[in-house]
């Protein structure tokens, strides 16, 4: 189980474009929103990004960043990039080892989606790259509201990114 206070996992993975990017080069002195979703094959996941890309410009304006990983490929993410118009960072967890190493769910359908897929969680790190805040859910509903944590991050904004 990550802590608050202390640094999650590094990790390095291809983005719609097959470009590798690690954490650090993510979070580049800033804070980082990461958001482990389902993948393209799920609504409810389609909704979450959705939101998030709503708020993308405000994240971006209070100093942070957003990305999000999911199990599906490159190729399939890069279509769902392209279909709901989302302007941040998609990254490929393919064979599921980050997932892993975040304490993400597995997923215990035998049907729906590529197996094995995560359930839903979200990851704040400071400018320093510790973690701040996380949720780590069970099933596809009920996970925090982006909304929530653009107020996380706007504390940190006023404290230099920084949550403590």
């Amino acid at each position: 189980m990550l802590r608050n206070k202390t640094a999650p996992p590094d990790f390095t993975l291809p983005d719609t474009e097959n470009h590798a990017h690690s954490l650090s080069d993510l979070r580049d002195g800033k804070a980082l929103v990461i958001h482990f979703c389902r993948g393209a094959f799920c609504p409810t996941a389609h909704k979450d990004l959705l939101l998030y890309n709503d708020l993308y410009d405000r994240i971006q304006g209070l100093g942070a960043d957003l990305v999000a990983i999911s199990v599906d490929t490159p190729q399939e993410l890069r279509r769902l990039k392209q279909q709901l118009g989302l302007q941040f960072t998609l990254l490929s967890d393919a064979d599921f080892a980050v997932s892993e190493r975040y304490g993400i769910y597995v997923s215990d359908e035998t049907e729906a989606g590529p197996q094995p897929h995560g359930e839903p969680a979200v990851f704040v790190l400071d400018a320093d790259g510790n973690l701040v805040f996380s949720q780590i859910q069970s099933g596809p509903k009920g996970h925090a509201n982006p909304a929530e944590i653009v107020m996380i991050l706007l504390y940190m904004e006023q404290n230099n990114g920084r949550y403590w």
